[in-house]
């Protein structure tokens, strides 16, 4: 694939649809300098809905659903890099540091698309769950049978560099199973309402910076600071600001 269309495809659905073709004949006649700039206007746009063109009725709404279920996909694959913390838990036991799970559940519960009753039978759930769960669940398979042989116990270097290469890439294929379900549940579900879905987002970003704070705890108190706490506190402030974000002009466009 051209550079040029892989940069038009940083576009959200309805911008790509309308002109995406524009765009990448844009970028392929103006080269790798535009490339910056081109990010730049796809990010601004994702953070703005209300500037998306809509050629369908309730695009908008079904392509924030699956961006918000991409973003709490993200959270748990940087929640994973942090474990175990201190002041950043998902546990019963530990209200006070696990207190931003709950606008985060919240948000879910607004956001998930829900089926009609004559649409959830056994074959329209296998449609929608077997095929992009497939393969992530043979890796999570293999994962599990390697793990259990015995095989791997004491690997070499270079084995163990790459089971963690493995590891990775299986949770984050999974991430984009489980995103891509939502998405094809979004095509036949009743998609949540414009005011559900702006307090869902709105929701999912206090929780998230919430998180970014509780994060940002353990930077300051660990001399010197680690690298991948760092990073991940800066991740889930990214996340939270997109979210709070696209909520907040949805809100704009609802109250118009």
């Amino acid at each position: 694939m051209k550079a040029s269309a892989l940069m038009a495809g940083l576009y959200p659905p309805a911008v790509r649809e309308r002109w995406g073709a524009e765009i990448s004949q844009e970028v392929a006649a103006s080269g790798f300098r535009s490339w910056p700039d081109t990010i730049t206007a796809a990010a601004r746009l994702w953070l703005h809905p209300s500037d998306w063109p809509e050629t369908l009725t309730g695009q908008t709404r079904r392509v924030l659903a699956v961006e918000l279920f991409a973003i709490i996909a993200v959270t748990g694959l940087l929640l994973r890099a942090t474990e175990p913390s201190a002041t950043l838990t998902a546990d019963v036991h530990h209200p006070v540091t696990s207190l931003w799970l709950a606008p985060i559940a919240f948000g879910i519960g607004l956001a998930v698309p829900f089926p009609s009753p004559r649409q959830v039978t056994l074959r329209h759930l296998a449609s929608v769950l077997v095929r992009p769960l497939a393969v992530p669940a043979l890796a999570v398979l293999a994962m599990y049978v390697s793990a259990r042989s015995g095989l791997v116990e004491h690997p070499s270097r270079p084995a163990h560099a790459a089971l963690v290469v493995y590891y990775w890439a299986t949770l984050g294929l999974t991430a984009l199973g489980l995103c891509a379900c939502v998405a094809r549940l979004a095509r036949t579900a009743t998609v949540p309402g414009t005011h559900r879905l702006c307090a869902a987002l709105l929701l999912t970003g206090t929780g998230l910076a919430l998180a970014a704070v509780q994060s940002l705890l353990t930077v300051v108190r660990v001399a010197p600071p680690h690298a991948g706490a760092i990073a991940v506190t800066l991740g889930l402030g990214v996340l939270a600001a997109a979210a709070i974000s696209a909520g907040h002009d949805l809100h704009g466009t609802r109250s118009r």
